[in-house]
């Protein structure tokens, strides 16, 4: 979830750890609730893979494996994150996690920040997968809009050890970035450092998503997934949407790397606003309509012997 320059990624990291062909214009909340489609996101996990983590969000649940971040943002100056903002929601006609923006002032945001309780990490010769399906839409009043249309919008899916950041590694699967006018870009990234604050890797692993990923393809739901293995003490990170492989990452990827020293990680949703980097996004252009939402159909950790 880091994506600053060098000098302000450790400026901030001292405080703590932090697709598709398709254009589909967003429709009415009426028309998008019998769509009830995932297509090509549906996850397929036969044997040898067993499920070790699962969270459907149904609604009314109280989000018992999950904690609600009640703190600033750590990589902006414009988003502050509220416990009360994570809930469950009928969207699309599926029950989802949904975190939503508001805007509070001309440079203040409120938004959600959900890390599980479940934490896991690769045994020799063992591999997970980790996988949700997600959508990012904005709302202005009753309209929908494209999250490509909004300015400033920084939606994340991630894994972490927050715990002396970044000395047990950190993986982003998708952090989304919004540039209006109909302009966004999707990246996967990796940050290892020896020491607590100090990323070794700048963004050197950042891996931009391939060219004809459209956030708005096949209604707005996309399947995001890290598959991360040791086979014979070696460590393979493997980053894909739809199926299609985004990043591999092993130790020789990316100077510094030590994937060996990663320590168990637990899963983060959230969506940030802003930046700390004024010439990556710049405060005065911040346009998120009346929200940005990160919606989330369910997510799974599986496991299986190498």
């Amino acid at each position: 979830m880091k994506k600053l320059n060098l000098l302000s990624l450790t400026l901030s990291c001292a405080l703590g750890f932090a697709s598709c062909s398709d254009n589909v214009t967003p429709a009415k909340e009426n028309q998008l609730t019998t769509a009830n489609s995932k297509s090509n996101t549906s996850k397929v996990a036969a044997a040898p893979w067993v499920k070790q983590f699962e969270d459907t969000f149904d609604v009314g649940s109280n989000l018992s494996q999950w904690t609600k971040e009640q703190r600033a943002d750590y990589n902006s100056w414009y988003c502050d994150y509220s416990s009360s903002v994570p809930t469950t929601q009928w969207r699309d006609g599926k029950q989802c996690l949904e975190i939503k923006t508001t805007k509070l002032s001309t440079y203040k945001y409120q938004s959600g920040f959900i890390t599980s309780n479940y934490q896991y990490k690769p045994e020799n010769n063992t591999e997970y997968m980790l996988s949700a399906n997600i959508k990012l839409v904005a709302m202005d009043g009753g309209t929908y809009k494209s999250f490509k249309d909004t300015y400033g919008a920084w939606p994340a899916f991630w894994s972490v050890q927050g715990n002396g950041w970044p000395t047990k590694g950190e993986i982003d699967i998708m952090e989304g970035y919004s540039f209006a006018p109909g302009s966004s870009r999707f990246t996967s990234n990796i940050f290892y450092g020896t020491s607590v604050g100090a990323n070794l890797l700048g963004n050197s692993a950042e891996r931009n998503y391939p060219a004809n990923f459209n956030v708005d393809g096949n209604n707005g739901w996309h399947l995001y997934e890290s598959f991360w293995k040791m086979k014979d003490n070696v460590v393979t990170v493997t980053i894909k949407v739809d199926n299609v492989t985004v990043a591999t990452y092993t130790n020789s990827s990316v100077s510094n790397l030590n994937l060996n020293n990663f320590g168990q990680h637990s899963v983060i949703f959230n969506v940030n606003v802003g930046s700390k980097d004024s010439n990556f996004i710049d405060p005065n252009k911040l346009n998120l309509f009346t929200t940005v939402m990160m919606w989330v159909d369910d997510v799974t950790v599986y496991k299986r012997p190498i």
